[in-house]
């Protein structure tokens, strides 16, 4: 049977509100840019934070360590509240849409849907599945697949295939990944950047302070990314994951992954550090690597 394909979506605040939008959430809460993880940075993001979606290239380091991590768990066990919504990822592309719908399945506390909210029906009628039924409920699921093709249009920047690790390596045989925007997450000072002065932003929506642009010093291309139409067949080999706090822990959503990662403590108050932290351990993963980028679901 033909496998389950999607278009990439982007990386970016304006598509993920807009797709939010569509499925009927209201805009109590919107994703932001995180410009980086330096604390004056993230003093940016609008409090409180309750999800992270991280983008981060999927290369044979990182499929390494996921292989090790999952049979450590295995062999060790590891807490996971059954509140925790998951659902495994059997559509490839889709991993944007799997992000969102961690991100809003695990705060429906704090979420406000529409009367009519595709998204809202989908969760109710999905949260007595298991991850696996889900997954496959989600093939089906019209409503949200037509919305997720409607936002994909919307971006304009998606990774070149030619200048990405070849897919024919055997741990990188399978690609469920995503677009980028054109702006990389800051690791630090020692990544040199250069400071955009009035440029408006290219699709995203900032937080309601003047904030500067910031971007790598190096061409676009040299990172894989251009401005193109996306293409449902291209291999991209980037891919979304959510960060929530569940019941004051803060665990990992990946659809690739049998189970969430529980990463420790956490809290509303300490949120966005948290899972920072857990972002800085993906970059440090693959130190020569550009290609992160974050966005925040903050109270708008």
């Amino acid at each position: 049977m033909e496998p389950h394909r999607w278009l990439p979506l982007e990386a970016n605040p304006d598509v993920t509100n807009q797709f939010l939008k569509q499925l009927g959430i209201q805009p109590s809460w919107q994703f932001v840019d995180v410009y980086g993880m330096d604390p004056e940075l993230l003093s940016m993001v609008p409090r409180p934070v309750c999800a992270i979606l991280l983008l981060f290239p999927v290369t044979e380091k990182y499929e390494t360590f996921r292989t090790e991590e999952e049979n450590k768990i295995k062999a060790e066990g590891q807490e996971v509240k059954p509140t925790v919504y998951f659902m495994k990822q059997t559509i490839s592309n889709a991993c944007g849409t799997i992000g969102l719908i961690h991100a809003i399945a695990n705060n429906r506390d704090k979420i406000t849907f529409e009367a009519d909210s595709s998204l809202k029906k989908f969760l109710d009628d999905s949260v007595h599945m298991n991850p696996e039924e889900r997954a496959k409920f989600l093939e089906t699921y019209e409503a949200i697949r037509v919305t997720h093709e409607s936002s994909a249009h919307e971006g304009q920047t998606e990774s070149s295939s030619s200048l990405l690790p070849s897919p024919s390596s055997p741990q990188l045989q399978y690609f469920s990944h995503c677009k980028m925007k054109a702006s990389s997450l800051r690791r630090s000072a020692s990544l040199t950047l250069v400071r955009c002065d009035n440029v408006a932003p290219v699709k995203a929506t900032s937080p309601p302070v003047c904030l500067q642009r910031w971007r790598p010093t190096i061409p676009l291309s040299a990172i894989g990314l251009h401005c193109v139409a996306p293409s449902i067949d291209e291999k991209v080999d980037l891919h979304f994951i959510a960060l929530v706090n569940v019941g004051g822990i803060l665990y990992e959503l990946d659809g690739r992954k049998p189970f969430p990662i529980n990463h420790g403590q956490s809290s509303d108050d300490t949120f966005l550090e948290d899972a920072i932290e857990v972002c800085k351990k993906f970059m440090e993963r693959d130190p020569d690597e550009l290609r992160f980028n974050a966005i925040a679901l903050s109270t708008a």
